[in-house]
């Protein structure tokens, strides 16, 4: 580490931190205090990486007083530490390090009153069918695009995280839609969901996928239903692709080498050995 500068061990252990497997950030950055041996030098980055490991991984967060969470992201970030709440209208001072919420103030630039009534219809939608299709721990909210030039959608974000170190495995899902209600009479959905699942008994296996998915539906009084009729085939196919893709790897492996030899027949390993060690042990 002495022959780096400071700014390629720091660029080397943002790299580390920021590809570290769902559950697994606090081990990562333990390692990488270990072979870095420096904590200050680490401490002048974490800040930045743990910032922003929250907002690309989605990591939710509890509201203070309230009975559900919200997740950190691009999309919701008003600065640095400060995010909105949409089902409040509240602005979440976070303290990134810790994962908590510091503080929870009004808005003082109020979501727009029919914007907050679609929000409000499509994040109706969208909870039911996270009830109904993922397990345990699916999370989702629906944010008002921040942005001038994007005034007017909506942007639904989706995480679910499971972990289980017994059994030495944990997995990540996330999805994120742009949601835009045209004048025509039409909504268009477009978003990409990504999945990242890690193995690591005996080695040390990582699955990193992604889709994207864009189609456009009718936004009359069912408009909320059939934005999340999407989310429900473009999800669905996915897992199913990824299912798939699974049950096939026995064969790709088996694709990948002969399981016999050109000659068709098992080399005896063990008795060339002893014959080779006893020609070995007699020069």
């Amino acid at each position: 580490m002495s022959e780096l500068s400071t700014e390629d061990i720091l660029r080397i252990v943002r790299h580390f931190l920021l590809s570290s497997p769902p559950g697994q950030f606090e081990d990562v950055l333990h390692d990488v205090r270990e072979l870095v041996s420096n904590d200050d030098l680490i401490n002048t980055g974490a800040y930045d990486i743990f910032r922003t490991y929250n907002i690309e991984q989605l990591i939710p967060v509890e509201v203070p007083e309230k009975n559900y969470k919200v997740i950190l992201s691009k999309y919701n970030e008003m600065e640095q530490s400060v995010y909105l709440d949409p089902a409040g209208d509240e602005l979440l001072e976070v303290d990134h390090v810790k994962g908590v919420v510091k503080s929870a103030n009004p808005n003082p630039n109020p979501i727009d009153s029919e914007l907050k009534q679609k929000r409000d219809q499509l994040e109706k939608a969208v909870q039911k069918y996270i009830e109904e299709h993922y397990l345990s721990g699916g999370i989702a909210n629906v944010f008002p695009a921040l942005k001038d030039d994007q005034k007017g959608e909506l942007i639904v974000c989706i995480t679910a995280s499971k972990f289980n170190e017994k059994n030495f495995w944990s997995g990540r899902w996330r999805s994120v839609y742009r949601v835009s209600l045209q004048e025509e009479g039409k909504a268009k959905v477009s978003g990409i969901m990504k999945v990242n699942v890690h193995y690591y008994e005996n080695g040390n296996v990582q699955l990193n996928t992604s889709r994207e998915h864009g189609e456009t539906v009718d936004s009359g009084d069912q408009w909320a239903e059939n934005v999340v009729k999407v989310l429900r085939k473009a999800e669905g196919n996915f897992q199913t692709q990824i299912d798939t893709a699974c049950n096939n790897l026995n064969d790709t492996f088996k694709s990948l080498r002969r399981p016999l030899p050109l000659t068709k027949t098992l080399f005896d390993f063990a008795s060339s050995q002893h014959k080779l060690a006893k020609e070995f042990g007699n020069q």
